[in-house]
C-alpha cells in the first residue's frame, strides 16, 4: 500500500475545513440527495461526500456505507485530491497504491472507485464525491460528466456553507453595533433632553438671551433624539430583531393615553384634537405591544398637527368592523395627491417639505409605523383629498380570545342540528 503525500497547500486546506465548521456535523439532504444521484448514475452500491481531514477522512454524506470515517492513510479519496480530474482506479488489485489497502482486503472490500475533486477557490482540495464498488469496472464517459458536475453541485453547497457564515457574522456585528449605538447615543442624549427640559421650567429665573438659548438646545436634542430613535428602530426592523411585548390593550383608554401624551404637541401646532368612541358598550381590545402602538398612534397624531390648518380640530374614531378594531385618524391640512400616497410609507419620505414649517421629521416615521402594524398583523392606509382631508386608517385584528367569545355566543345561539 502506498499512502498518499501531502498536497502542497497542505495547511490551507485544512484552515478552509475549519472554516467551513463542517466536520463531525449531521446529515443534511442536499449532500445525500448528491450522493444517491451519484450513485444511481454509476450504477454502484456507495457514494460519499469525503473530506480528508488532517489525519481522517469524514464522510459528510455516506450513501450505501454505515462508516462515517476511516484513517487518512487508507484514503483513496487522499490520492484524487492530488490532482484536479477524477481519479479511476477501475481494479484496485491491480493497482501497487491500493492492492494491500486495508479497505480493498477488508470491509468494504474497494475494488472499483471513482472520485471527483471537491475544488473552492485559491485551487484548495477539500475532498471528492466519490463512487465505490466491490467488483472492478469502469465508467463511461457520460458518467464521469455527471460525477464532475454532482461534484461541483457540492462544492456549491460548501460555498453556500461559507457564505451564511459570513452572514451570520455580519449579523452579528450589526446587532453589536446597534447594542453600542442604542447606549452611546441615546443615553447621552435622553440625559442631555432631560437636563434642558428641567432648565425650561426655570427660564423665568434666566436672562432672555439664556432662555433663548435654552429654548433652542432643548427643541434640537428632543429632534436629534427622535432622529437616532428612528433610525435604530427601523435598523431592527430591517433585521427581524424588533420583538413586541404583546399583552390585552383597550383601546380607547390607548388612544387617551395618547392624546393626553401629544396634547401640548399639539397646542405647539395650535390644533386641538376631538375623540370619538363608536364602539359599542364593550372595550374594543387587541392584543399589541402598548409602547409601539403608543409610538404608532404619537407619528400619526404629530403628523396630522403638523400639517393641519391652524385652529382645526384633529379627530380620531374608534370602532369594530367585524372582527378587526379601526382607528383612524383625520385632519384637514393640505391633503395629498394620488403619487404622493403612493410614495407615503417609503423610507426617507418627507412629503410637504415646503410647507411643513412647523416642526420638521425624519422622514422615517410612516415607514416604521407601517412595519410595527404589520408585525400586529394589522394594515395601515391613507385615504386624502387635496385641500380638504387626509386619514390615516389602522386595522389591528380583535383580540383572540374576545372572538372567541362572542363566536361560543353565537354557537350557543345556533339551533341544534
Amino acid at each position: 500500500m502506498i499512502s498518499a503525500p501531502l498536497p502542497d497547500n497542505e495547511q490551507e486546506r485544512i484552515d478552509k475545513l475549519k472554516e467551513l465548521d463542517i466536520l463531525d456535523t449531521l446529515e443534511e439532504q442536499a449532500y445525500d440527495d448528491l450522493t444517491l444521484l451519484a450513485a444511481q448514475i454509476c450504477n454502484t452500491p456507495i457514494a460519499l461526500v469525503s473530506l480528508i481531514d488532517s489525519d481522517r477522512q469524514w464522510f459528510k454524506s455516506h450513501h450505501g456505507l454505515a462508516a462515517r470515517e476511516t484513517p487518512r492513510e487508507f484514503a483513496f479519496c487522499a490520492h484524487a485530491i492530488l490532482g484536479d480530474d477524477v481519479l479511476v482506479v477501475e481494479d484496485a488489485d491491480k493497482d501497487q497504491r491500493f492492492h494491500d489497502n486495508p479497505l480493498s482486503v477488508n470491509d468494504p472490500h474497494v475494488k472499483f472507485y471513482a472520485g471527483a475533486p471537491l475544488i473552492l477557490e485559491n485551487n484548495l482540495h477539500l475532498g471528492t464525491l466519490c463512487v465505490i464498488d466491490s467488483v472492478a469496472r469502469t465508467l463511461t464517459d457520460e458518467q464521469k460528466s455527471a460525477l464532475e458536475a454532482l461534484a461541483r453541485q457540492v462544492v456549491s453547497q460548501l460555498q453556500l456553507r461559507l457564505k451564511i457564515k459570513e452572514l451570520k457574522h455580519i449579523d452579528h456585528v450589526k446587532d453589536e453595533f446597534l447594542a453600542m449605538v442604542s447606549h452611546e447615543l441615546r443615553t447621552p442624549l435622553t440625559s442631555i433632553t432631560g437636563s434642558l427640559s428641567l432648565l425650561m421650567h426655570k427660564k423665568n429665573e434666566m436672562p432672555e438671551t439664556m432662555e433663548t438659548m435654552v429654548d433652542i438646545a432643548h427643541r434640537n436634542s428632543f429632534r436629534l433624539l427622535g432622529i437616532v430613535n428612528d433610525i435604530l428602530d427601523l435598523a431592527k426592523l430591517e433585521a427581524g430583531k424588533l420583538k413586541l411585548d404583546n399583552k390585552n390593550l383597550d383601546l380607547a383608554a390607548l388612544l387617551q393615553q395618547a392624546i393626553e401624551l401629544y396634547e401640548n404637541y399639539c397646542k405647539q401646532c395650535e390644533c386641538h384634537i376631538l375623540f370619538e368612541n363608536r364602539g359599542d358598550s364593550e372595550p374594543i381590545s387587541v392584543q399589541a405591544d402598548e409602547q409601539r402602538l403608543l409610538q404608532v398612534l404619537g407619528n400619526l397624531i404629530s403628523n396630522a398637527a403638523k400639517f393641519t390648518t391652524r385652529g382645526d380640530t384633529i379627530k380620531i374614531t374608534l370602532e369594530k368592523q367585524q372582527h378587526m378594531a379601526c382607528i383612524k385618524v383625520t385632519d384637514h391640512g393640505p391633503g395629498l395627491t394620488q403619487q404622493q400616497q403612493k410614495d407615503l410609507f417609503e423610507k426617507f419620505k418627507q412629503l410637504h417639505s415646503n410647507s411643513n414649517e412647523k416642526l420638521p421629521g425624519t422622514g422615517l416615521g410612516l415607514n416604521i409605523c407601517k412595519n410595527i402594524i404589520e408585525l400586529h398583523h394589522g394594515s395601515i392606509s391613507c385615504e386624502s383629498v387635496p385641500g380638504q382631508y387626509t386619514s390615516f386608517s389602522i386595522t389591528l385584528p380583535l383580540d383572540n380570545t374576545e372572538n372567541k367569545g362572542n363566536d361560543d355566543a353565537s354557537s350557543s345561539l345556533s339551533p341544534a342540528s
